[in-house]
């Protein structure tokens, strides 16, 4: 940056781990990066600390609401920073509530707003709700000077609130896979497979189950490792209950919440990822990206974003949701085939490199913030988009989004 440039001020709202969610994870990723010529100041939201808590009422959110709100102001005020950048909710009511109030009472001291739809799908569940509320987060949410949506195949949610623009940028993820290369798994006995994420029904925990169910009816050499938080007791008692029906005690195990190297040694030491997810707030699925990054061929579904990440017949299979006897045949055409794990598994790591790096992902973001507040260099032009739309090539067609008009799918 030249002596005589200003940085872009951003101001980022947003959660940070804990809980280790994808969104939270990305969000940090963003306000620690250094950029060059942008400037990013953070209010933390802190609603929840695990995931049962996650869209759940509590009296002592509404407390940290006033602080967060408080915050955002005082930082608004204090360093004159004119952007806001937000994280809509999820197609949760509770949240959405929560946004309205956040959104409503700060948004207008601002000069522009962008949006980061990390969840996705709160256009189709307002279209759902009585109309006085939809009303008030229309009005909350409505007209943002900018809006980054993940895939193109994601609900239109940036539409949905009449966004002036709408961009497609994949998520990016660090190359945590470098120290345990090269990564050689060995011909054995007994097929890993791997699930890594919030353990909850609609993210194909139960899929699993029945798939494994159904294995077990033909072959006996596997193993499923589930890693992650239960979304509730409730929900953990029922899984637990139908791995005893099935007599799956020796083919299932919960090993909990993993960070560091304690997660990653669990993609070294697994043979195949599956990912059976029809989650209505998801958007991308960062540890799709993962599994390719530790070379994993992957078994996932056709949802919305995740056929951006996995290529059909290439770096892994992909089936409709909730069929769970279409997911043990993947996983079982993988187990019987060495030669094929490998190669998708090389695969899924060479696409990570080409599409799914952390850098890519920061320099898309940086350029997308500076076009958005107008930004210029005086050794430059004013900054145009096409960068922005060469890194989603594989999902974007040549037309962005602006006002009307539509992504196109490649």
């Amino acid at each position: 940056m030249q002596m005589n440039e200003k940085p872009v001020k951003i101001l980022v709202v947003g959660q940070t781990p804990p809980p280790y969610m994808g969104q939270a994870m990305m969000i940090k990723r963003l306000v620690d990066a250094e950029f060059d010529r942008i400037k990013i100041y953070h209010v933390r939201m802190s609603f929840s600390d695990s995931f049962k808590s996650v869209g759940n009422f509590r009296f002592k959110k509404i407390f940290h609401l006033f602080e967060v709100i408080w915050k955002v102001l005082k930082l608004r005020f204090s360093k004159n920073v004119n952007t806001l950048y937000y994280p809509p909710a999820g197609p949760n009511r509770t949240p959405i509530i929560r946004d309205i109030i956040l959104l409503g009472i700060t948004r207008v001291f601002f000069k522009k707003v962008i949006y980061h739809f990390r969840a996705a799908g709160i256009s189709d569940y307002l279209e759902q709700q009585p109309g006085l509320f939809k009303k008030l987060a229309r009005w909350a949410y409505g007209s943002p000077d900018a809006s980054i949506q993940l895939s193109a195949l994601n609900p239109a949610d940036g539409k949905y609130f009449n966004s002036d623009r709408v961009y497609i940028i994949h998520n990016g993820l660090e190359d945590a896979a470098t120290p345990y290369l090269p990564l050689v798994r060995a011909q054995k006995e007994q097929t890993n497979i791997l699930f890594v994420g919030v353990l909850r029904e609609d993210k194909g925990v139960t899929v699993l189950i029945e798939a494994a169910r159904l294995l077990k009816n033909i072959i006996h050499n596997f193993s499923i490792s589930l890693v992650g938080e239960f979304v509730s007791n409730e929900y953990e008692n029922d899984v637990r209950a139908k791995v005893q029906e099935y007599n799956l005690q020796d083919h299932v195990q919960f090993l909990g919440t993993k960070t560091g190297d304690e997660k990653w040694q669990e993609f070294v030491k697994a043979d195949i990822f599956c990912f059976p997810s029809y989650f209505e707030s998801e958007s991308f699925g960062n540890v799709l990206v993962e599994a390719m990054m530790f070379e994993l061929p992957v078994v996932s579904t056709l949802w919305r974003g995740i056929p951006d990440i996995v290529v059909e017949g290439d770096t892994g299979f992909l089936v409709q949701v909730q069929q769970p006897q279409l997911i043990a045949e993947k996983l079982l055409l993988l187990m019987s085939d060495p030669a094929l794990q490998k190669s998708m598994g090389k695969k899924g790591r060479e696409r990570y490199l080409q599409s799914f790096s952390l850098q890519k992902h920061l320099k898309a973001m940086e350029e997308t913030i500076e076009t958005v507040v107008g930004y210029k260099r005086q050794f430059q032009k004013e900054k145009s988009v096409k960068p922005i739309l060469e890194s989603v090539k594989p999902v974007v067609g040549k037309e962005l989004v602006s006002g009307t008009s539509k992504a196109k799918s490649a």
